[in-house]
């Protein structure tokens, strides 16, 4: 049996490491494990001071090397996965693409307790390792790149769980990404129903209560961490000048981060699903 969520002393988090961060962001940041650490643990003390939860929760994060497909020896005490972005598509044909997707499904039917968090690339893999077979396809976006700050309508059914967070029903996030995940009708079993949707990008995320939550954006990147990721990714791919400009000012506008870090702290904490 796996994981009850009780959290009577530490919430234990393993994140998967799919890529690196670069020498700039390393230097004042560390990698995806301590970016995710620094939003996370501020978030847990809000929730506890908001609520019933005891205030002597601790996180406990741990970060994993997917590309190098190093996992946890064992998952008998982890609450919950977090899959970080990564420059790489979630359609790539590399072996560590494949381990990561298997690791996922795994998971997800073997270990039902434990939670599964994706943001960006994360997002896009959990969606295409559990729903490839129902249809989800996660490709390039035809309408191009999202780039900074952008508002997400959220849906009905994701704003009716977390309504003194979402009481607007929108959420600002940062972002980069220029694929996106399609998920035809039919796609997602019941119970399961995307976050809500942007101008440009219709699936913003995926929500299970005590299952799975994913963010096509960066909940985790703040200015400075998205303006160094743009700098990158524009120099990588041969962005112009003025298109690089235009997404490093829309990386400077005011974001929702701390309200997304909170759902996802809230959503470590929803009930889970015990082998029977």
């Amino acid at each position: 049996m796996s994981n009850m969520t009780t959290f009577e002393d530490v919430i234990s988090v393993a994140v998967f490491n799919c890529g690196y961060t670069c020498p700039s962001i390393q230097k004042e940041r560390g990698q995806y494990h301590d970016i995710f650490a620094s939003l996370l643990r501020p978030a847990l003390e809000r929730v506890c001071s908001k609520s019933a939860k005891s205030p002597s929760v601790k996180l406990s994060i741990i970060g994993w090397d997917a590309v190098n497909q190093v996992y946890p020896p064992t998952l008998d005490n982890i609450n919950a996965i977090i899959v970080s972005g990564s420059p790489n598509g979630a359609y790539q044909d590399l072996e560590w693409i494949q381990t990561l997707s298997r690791y996922i499904s795994y998971v997800y039917h073997q270990h039902p307790s434990i939670k599964i968090y994706g943001s960006c690339f994360g997002h896009q893999i959990i969606c295409q390792a559990l729903w490839s077979d129902q249809g989800a396809i996660v490709g390039k976006d035809p309408s191009g790149w999202e780039l900074g700050v952008h508002r997400i309508d959220v849906s009905d059914e994701f704003a009716e769980k977390f309504p003194s967070l979402l009481p607007s029903k929108t959420l600002r996030l940062q972002f980069l990404h220029g694929d996106h995940v399609v998920l035809p009708n039919g796609s997602l079993p019941e119970g399961i129903h995307m976050i809500g949707s942007t101008s440009h990008c219709q699936v913003q995320g995926i929500y299970q209560p005590g299952r799975i939550l994913t963010y096509q954006g960066h909940p985790e990147f703040d200015q400075f961490i998205n303006t160094e990721c743009l700098k990158l990714v524009g120099e990588r791919v041969g962005w112009g000048p003025e298109f690089l400009a235009s997404a490093i000012a829309a990386a400077a506008e005011c974001d929702d981060a701390i309200i997304a870090a909170d759902i996802i702290v809230v959503f470590f904490f929803e009930p889970g699903v015990m082998h029977t």
